[in-house]
Order: structure tokens, then C-alpha cells, then sequence
């Protein structure tokens, strides 16, 4: 943990967003707006695959994201794919609320129909109870693509979307300085600052770390624990693996027909 620690967002290390070193990326990440556009772009020919794109509130707001929510009028049930938009609701942007968290629930449901789609509702701040809810959630999704996949639908399909509303800064420090930091913008990117000068902020980072139990998941040499390292999956289904996020393995010759044939006699 020390060594990913030290790697983090430094110059040679691991990112903090996505970028090309990073196995199965596609684009470079940190730059909002076009998540819901490349998600189309994946599913559009490609009859078997489900794009999930999870689009953040204050990614939202933006132009580009604004006008991707009309790509589902492009999709079609036997020739395309799925994309399966996760509109993430924590309430705040870098520094400043969002509109779509605050608008009423009536309003941002009445929304999401009007773009065409038929939302899915996962909400709470009990990570237990959201977790089960998010799955049966997914469950029911899907069952619902593979019936309009199947031609169980008429006129345009009606494609489901997640509204998952939660916490900024879930599970993080309740307050630091006694001042509040979950569910604010004070959670965004930095919550904890000068942990290296502040033994009280070192102590808080330190029960922030514990509480999601790492003695649970690693041994003694900070190793995953076998039986965790069962779960993941293999071959393509790895997210680095994914042959449709490998450009060298789909790669196709152009038709490009002569220009003879348009040519112009002088």
C-alpha cells in the first residue's frame, strides 16, 4: 500500500485519471463531457456488448454530456449495442452544488422520460443496503435489455437508466476541524490535508483508512488474500483485456472505393 501510495499522481506512477499507460483506456480521463458520447461510440455496431457509463452530476451540466442523453434515438435493438448511463447524484461539483441533485425528484424523472429512457432509482447512505439494491437494480436492468433485445417492445425502445444518489465523500471523514466534509464539496479530490504537520489529521486519516477493514483483505505482506484473488475475472473478461478497448485486435481495412469512378473529364 505504501508503494501505490507513493506511485499515486506522481510523474511515472499511476495516474490519477485515465491515460494511455493504463491497460483497456480508451481516451484520457479528467476532461468532462464526453463520457456518454464514447459509450455510444462503443455500442454502436457491436450487437453483444453493454456499455455501463457512469456520468457524474457536475459532468452533467456540461454542453457536450447535455446532448449525448439523445444517442438512445440512434440505437438499434438488433444491429447495436446497449448503453447503460449511471447518472451519479452526489449533490456537489468541485466547489458548488449541482443542479440535477437538487432539481425534485418529479422533475428529474419527468427529465430523464423526456430524453427517452425509463429510470431506475438506487438511493441511501448505508453502503450494505445500497449494495444489495444496486444489484437488484442491475438484475432487473438487464432482464429489461434482453427483452427489448429480444423485439419485446414497440416503437422505439424505451432504454433503462440508474439514477444512483449518494453521499460526496461517502464513507470518508464525517468532519475534519470541525467543520463538515462528507456529503459537501469539502470531500472533492482532497479531504484531508497536511496529514504529514497535523498529528489529529494523521489519526483521522488513519481511522478513514481502518475502517475499510484492509486486514480483511490483504496478509501480512500486504498481499491480496487468495480467496479474494478468486473473484477476478480472466482472459477477456479482464477490464485491461477487453478486446473491444484494443485497438490493434479490431482493427479493419477501410472500403475505400477508386476515385475514377468520380472523376471529373476537363
Amino acid at each position: 500500500m505504501r508503494r501505490l501510495f507513493r506511485q499515486f499522481s506522481f510523474p511515472g506512477g499511476v495516474p490519477s485519471h485515465v491515460a494511455p499507460e493504463v491497460p483497456g483506456s480508451i481516451h484520457e480521463g479528467g476532461e468532462l463531457g464526453y463520457s456518454l458520447a464514447h459509450a455510444f461510440g462503443a455500442a454502436f455496431d457491436n450487437p453483444d456488448l453493454v456499455v455501463a457509463c457512469v456520468v457524474g452530476d457536475g459532468e452533467a451540466e456540461t454542453g457536450p454530456l447535455a446532448a449525448s442523453w439523445h444517442g438512445n434515438k440512434f440505437l438499434d435493438p438488433v444491429r447495436d449495442g446497449v448503453v447503460l448511463p449511471i447518472l451519479h447524484l452526489n449533490g456537489y461539483k468541485i466547489a458548488n452544488p449541482t443542479v440535477l441533485a437538487r432539481v425534485p425528484h418529479e422533475e428529474l424523472d419527468a427529465l430523464l422520460r423526456g430524453y427517452g429512457y425509463a429510470p431506475h432509482y438506487v438511493e441511501g447512505d448505508d453502503p450494505a443496503v445500497m449494495h444489495a439494491r444496486m444489484a437488484e437494480v442491475l438484475d432487473g436492468v438487464l432482464a429489461d435489455i434482453r427483452r427489448i433485445k429480444a423485439g419485446e417492445h414497440g416503437g422505439r425502445p424505451r432504454w433503462p437508466v440508474i439514477v444512483l444518489r449518494s453521499p460526496k465523500g461517502w464513507t470518508g471523514p464525517a468532519e475534519v476541524d470541525g467543520v463538515p466534509v462528507e456529503g459537501t464539496w469539502r470531500s472533492h479530490q482532497v479531504p484531508l490535508s497536511g496529514v504529514r504537520d497535523n498529528p489529529e489529521h494523521l489519526k483521522i486519516l488513519e481511522g478513514w483508512l481502518r475502517s475499510y477493514r484492509p486486514q480483511e483483505l490483504f496478509d501480512a505482506e500486504g498481499r491480496p488474500k487468495p480467496e479474494l484473488l478468486e473473484l477476478a475475472p480472466e482472459g477477456p473478461l479482464r477490464m485491461g483485456a477487453i478486446p473491444h478497448a484494443n485497438g490493434g485486435l479490431l482493427l479493419r481495412d477501410l472500403r475505400l472505393p477508386g476515385v475514377a469512378a468520380h472523376a471529373v473529364d476537363r
